[in-house]
């Protein structure tokens, strides 16, 4: 049986505006919002599910006694938002082949934004594309007399001390304006090179939008980078529904410029005068890094900090750098950072303690500042070759933290590196849950196997650790997006048995023996949010700035090219950080 359901990650608790400027009737209204409960089976205020059809689902409800069916399709743009497409709220269906064809014919309606987690705890924000601090120019298109403007590079921008939060300080303007405090709940790329997010300002209370939406057409475009200028531009729309006064990143209801602030601080001599260079394998762009010669620029999406490493002294051999780091805000220290390559598309990095941040020291590599490591793992965007997944089977089990529930994990004969799960009613065999994943890469470490991989319905990356006893009987544990070590998967993970052959003709071969690799493991991301660091990286002479390169929206030639003509120019320039 395939029920009708709403993924995990569509669940939840979200508001969408009802009335204002964007909505049809209301030009005048203040700007309201309806909350809206999905659940795994439902969303109540437009009914239950009744069939999937691709991607798109059937509601139905009663209204005077009559079915009333509707179809929908729900676009997940980012963790906290989701774009929803119907032909139109007040019609449905009393037959389901009528609104099957309606299928065809959907438009965006509504955007909804998180206010809870599935849990019911609160909304997790999301770190801001936007990373560092800038002065900008600003402007309000709202067709009056008298333009709303501050017309110098007098005013603040910034994403510090917090990541995920936007500060925004008004100065020298012709209006009284208030500071205002944005926080973000996520990005994604656009059409044509662009990139959007999403933001929520809570102390809204004079009928404004609380929140400002960011997909195509709509609320804040961010942005577009003018390099020859240096300057970034951005645009917001007027309300919440993402339709209103929004040409482009340059003309829309408020615009902004921004300028980059001048580094004030100079890169220590010391820098200056030992570049080291990071290992050859690591070299390229990952995860959420750029590494090219000896800088490494990280985006720590669950820390909310961006960072910039340039190692000043390094040794392959015990995968040991000591590098001079420094965040979007300026914090700077020297650190140690261990690299592992854990297989051919995936390394791990960690980050010793800090002793004495301002100065360099010979012994930050030694054993006691690198005794509480948290790894951090990422994988490399352009893969040569693909890592075939560790089981290859149709494996079985009981979820143990979710009763009545059943897993399948099972595997494609002909495509060794996809990997798939279900999530189904024991009795009933009732689906909830089907994901897709792809293998980017494993490895043994004390007993027990790490299998890094993608979602493809998010392109998220999560991690599993498993423990294979033999070709009929497994564990496996979800270690989040960056590897959780210390989890014992026999102790608290699923116990799943072979009930079959994979997906294809062939037949069912042993599980993929680990292997080590040839080479010292470099490099991995781990999910658990590790501490800030005092005073790490973000940008140096010789280092590409992760807020001003989109990676979802350049080529990776590209940006390793700039990454190279930077670290030349910087390097000439007296190594004096921006």
């Amino acid at each position: 049986m395939v029920g009708c359901y709403f993924p995990a990650d569509f669940q939840g608790e979200f508001v969408t505006q009802v009335s204002g400027k964007g909505v049809e009737g209301m030009v005048n209204a203040p700007i309201q919002y309806s909350a809206i409960n999905i659940t795994f089976n439902a969303i109540p205020v437009w009914g239950y599910c009744h069939k999937r059809v691709g991607d798109n689902v059937l509601l139905i409800d009663r209204f005077n006694d009559k079915d009333c069916i509707r179809c929908f399709r729900l676009q997940r743009r980012s963790r906290n938002v989701i774009e929803m497409f119907a032909e139109t709220f007040n019609r449905c269906y009393t037959h389901e082949s009528a609104a099957l064809a309606s299928c065809s014919a959907l438009n965006s309606i509504s955007i909804l934004y998180r206010t809870k987690e599935i849990d019911g705890s609160a909304t997790r924000r999301e770190y801001c594309p936007i990373a560092g601090l800038y002065h900008f120019k600003y402007s309000v298109n709202n067709n009056s007399a008298v333009s709303l403007e501050c017309n110098t590079f007098s005013s603040e921008f910034s994403n510090c001390p917090d990541g995920s939060i936007l500060q925004l300080k008004f100065k020298r303007c012709n209006f009284e304006k208030r500071n205002v405090q944005y926080n973000c709940l996520g990005s994604w790329p656009g059409p044509n090179n662009s990139t959007y997010f999403a933001l929520w300002d809570s102390d809204v209370n004079d009928g404004g939008p609380q929140y400002r939406c960011g997909v195509p057409k709509c609320k804040f475009q961010l942005y577009y980078v003018d390099n020859k200028r240096g300057k970034t531009y951005m645009a917001l729309s007027s309300d919440s529904s993402c339709t209103q006064d929004l040409d482009n990143a340059t003309h829309g209801y408020e615009t902004l410029i921004l300028s980059k602030s001048l580094n004030q601080k100079k890169m220590p001599e010391y820098v200056i005068t030992h570049v080291a260079t990071f290992p050859k394998w690591a070299q390229g762009v990952w995860e959420e890094s750029l590494i090219v010669n000896g800088t490494m620029t990280f985006t720590d999406l669950n820390g909310y900090n961006s960072y910039t490493f340039i190692t000043v002294e390094s040794n392959e051999e015990t995968g040991r750098h000591i590098v001079y780091s420094k965040d979007q805000c300026e914090q700077s220290a020297f650190v140690c950072l261990l690299m592992r390559q854990r297989s051919e598309n995936v390394l791990e990095f960690a980050l010793g303690t800090i002793n004495n941040p301002v100065s360099y020291q010979s012994d930050l590599c030694d054993d006691p500042y690198m005794d509480k490591r948290l790894w951090m793992t990422q994988s490399r965007i352009e893969r040569v070759v693909e890592s075939p997944c560790p089981i290859t089977g149709q494996y079985v089990g009981r979820i143990t933290d979710l009763s009545g529930m059943c897993a399948e994990l099972s595997s494609n004969c002909n495509t060794r590196e996809i990997m798939y799960f279900k999530v189904n009613d024991c009795e009933s065999g009732e689906l909830y849950e089907e994901r897709t994943y792809l293998c980017l890469g494993q490895w043994e470490e004390d007993g027990v196997m790490y299998t890094y991989t993608m979602r493809n319905d998010t392109a998220t990356n999560e991690c599993f650790v498993g423990l294979i006893v033999n070709d009929e009987e497994i564990y496996i544990k979800e270690a989040g997006g960056h590897c959780i070590r210390n989890i014992d998967p026999k102790q608290q993970g699923m116990r799943l048995y072979k009930k079959g052959q994979c997906y294809g003709n062939s037949p069912s071969p042993a599980p993929t023996p680990m292997k080590p690799i040839p080479h010292n493991p470099v490099m991995r991301i781990t999910t658990t949010p590790r501490p800030r660091i005092s005073g790490t990286t973000r940008e140096s002479e010789n280092a590409v700035s992760s807020s001003t390169l989109c990676r979802s929206t350049m080529s990776t030639t590209f940006m390793l090219f700039v990454a190279v003509i930077i670290a030349i120019l910087k390097v000439a320039s007296s190594y004096t950080l921006e």
